[in-house]
């Protein structure tokens, strides 16, 4: 059933407490990731590029990461990452104690946390890393498409919405992904007017 108009504006209020909670913890970092493909296709699908960043975009981290068997030409199109730019890159398991010191003690943010973190922790357990202990893992995806509020009534929540592209880079780098992902939560929290943007800092075509 969809929420009534009250419900709505409740959900958008806690998304908005959310936003700020998030931007107001140094612990928080944002995470995102490009892949060889999608683990319910491939269950072999591993991550190519990694970046971590803090809320104010600074970076962590970021590496392409070498996958243990050439990318096929469909997923190259997308994130435009080719097998000769990681064919000389550290693979997981040697990136994997760096990336692990990064993310100790944080609360995770990811755009689409059940695919990123879900992903990332499958790779520690199968290179039989140690897994990072963090405070906390959400989903902004999850916080904005509440925030929207959209009503999906096919599976009765709310409809899911794609990252805007707001970094002024190009989609489907990383490092780009987590700064629109700040400027979004920014956005959520009130600290971003999305009237000041124009129709290309906003493009969800991709």
């Amino acid at each position: 059933m969809k929420p009534t108009t009250e419900q709505l504006a409740a959900f958008k209020e806690q998304a908005t407490e959310w936003a700020k909670e998030r931007l107001s913890d140094a612990n928080t970092v944002i995470v995102d990731t490009e892949t060889t493909g999608l683990p319910s296709k491939d269950p072999d699908t591993e991550i190519c590029q990694l970046a971590i960043t803090d809320t104010k975009g600074r970076p962590l981290f970021s590496m392409l990461i070498k996958p243990n068997k050439p990318m096929s030409d469909e997923v190259i199109a997308i994130h435009g990452i080719t097998n000769q730019q990681v064919q000389n890159q550290p693979i997981f398991s040697q990136a994997a104690k760096m990336i692990a010191f990064v993310l100790e003690k944080k609360h995770v943010v990811c755009w689409n946390s059940d695919f990123d973190v879900k992903l990332l922790w499958s790779l520690f357990k199968k290179y039989k890393q140690k897994l990072p202990e963090i405070v906390g893992a959400s989903c902004a995806m999850d916080r904005y498409s509440e925030w929207v509020g959209e009503w999906n009534t096919k599976k009765e929540g709310f409809k899911w919405q794609r990252l805007p592209a707001l970094s002024g880079m190009p989609a489907h780098d990383a490092f780009a992904d987590c700064l629109s992902t700040i400027k979004v939560i920014e956005m959520m929290a009130n600290e971003l007017n999305r009237e000041e943007l124009t129709a290309e800092d906003i493009s969800l075509d991709f």
